[in-house]
């Protein structure tokens, strides 16, 4: 693939988010870069570009030579600068320079970017930074605590970065398959009036109508509903839910899930709708198709797992031991 191939335009219902990045496709460079940092390679060699990033790392090789790992989303790369240049971890910089092959030995396989270097920079600092309150080093351990008071550094981070496109690209997977099974997207209201479902509702006063109330829905059963009897026919939503509950395991005050509902179908097209929807992001995320969905009644799940949603990775199913037993006090 050709550098120009490379930093194109990624194509209408192509690849997105992490998927996009692994297989090499970035958006075209354009304003203070002609390229990102993360996109170069051995072919590029002898070309002049500009990048924009945050200083990665600086390792000093003797009075006059720096080497400077500068970082974007896309990757990090190394700079050859002159090492009277005054810079520190997270500076966001623009380095301009000629891309070469990295000298015999050097080489990092590491990282795509590991078979060159940018040579003959011109630094412009865009922003000095403090030192950062925590190591941005995927290998060192940090106090959680301390990461989300300073979460605008931790978002720096590779996992948080990958986590941010990962879910950027299952949602959008989710989009075009409910789109290509017939479903209409419709956005509900996030103020609502009280209804007496389930779960309990967080209350917001209205500054206008005192001693009124509006509450942050906890799923949009009632809104949805709306929607199929006024002949919406399928209705899908990526839906933000807000629960005024005890936190659970896997359950936040909020949290984000795949709504739907159809029209005139029964229980198989409902699980034909959902199975699909689920395989195709799983497949955007991870880049291969998973297995087929399991089925199994509520009464199987119990009897076989003792729940109602089984982990089916690990197995562990109940077996019935009390034939073991029946010779003894037990």
């Amino acid at each position: 693939m050709s550098a120009t191939d490379r930093t194109s335009a990624i194509p209408p219902g192509g690849m997105a988010g992490s998927a996009a990045l692994a297989a090499g496709e970035y958006p075209q460079a354009t304003g203070l870069r002609t390229r990102y940092c993360g996109s170069l390679r051995l072919e590029d060699a002898g070309a002049r570009v500009s990048l924009c990033g945050w200083v990665a790392r600086r390792r000093e090789h003797g009075e006059h030579l720096a080497f400077l790992d500068v970082r974007d989303y896309t990757g990090v790369v190394q700079c050859v600068i002159d090492g009277a240049h005054s810079l520190r971890s997270e500076y966001v910089v623009r380095v301009t320079g000629t891309v070469r092959a990295r000298p015999d030995g050097t080489v990092n396989p590491a990282i795509p970017t590991g078979e060159v270097e940018l040579a003959d920079c011109e630094v412009e600092v865009l922003a000095s930074a403090e030192p950062p309150p925590f190591s941005l080093d995927e290998r060192v351990e940090t106090d959680e605590a301390v990461r989300l008071r300073f979460r605008y550094v931790d978002l720096r981070r590779e996992r948080m970065q990958r986590n941010l496109r990962t879910r950027a690209t299952v949602t959008s997977a989710l989009r075009r398959t409910m789109e290509a099974q017939g479903f209409l997207e419709v956005e509900t209201p996030l103020l609502w009036v009280p209804t007496p479902e389930g779960s309990r509702e967080f209350a917001i006063p209205s500054r206008l109508q005192h001693g009124s109330f509006y509450v942050l829905p906890q799923s949009p059963q009632i809104a949805k509903q709306l929607s199929m009897v006024g002949g919406v026919d399928r209705y899908f939503q990526i839906a933000r839910c807000l629960r005024d509950e005890d936190l659970r395991a896997d359950r936040q005050f909020e949290f984000t899930q795949l709504d739907l509902e159809a029209s005139f179908v029964g229980e198989e097209e409902i699980r034909g709708f959902v199975s699909a929807a689920v395989s195709h992001a799983v497949e955007a995320a991870t880049g291969e198709p998973p297995a087929p969905a399991v089925t199994m009644t509520w009464a199987e799940a119990l009897d076989r797992f003792g729940t109602d949603k089984p982990d089916l990775r690990f197995g562990m199913e109940l077996v019935d031991v009390k034939g073991l037993f029946a010779q003894t006090e037990y």
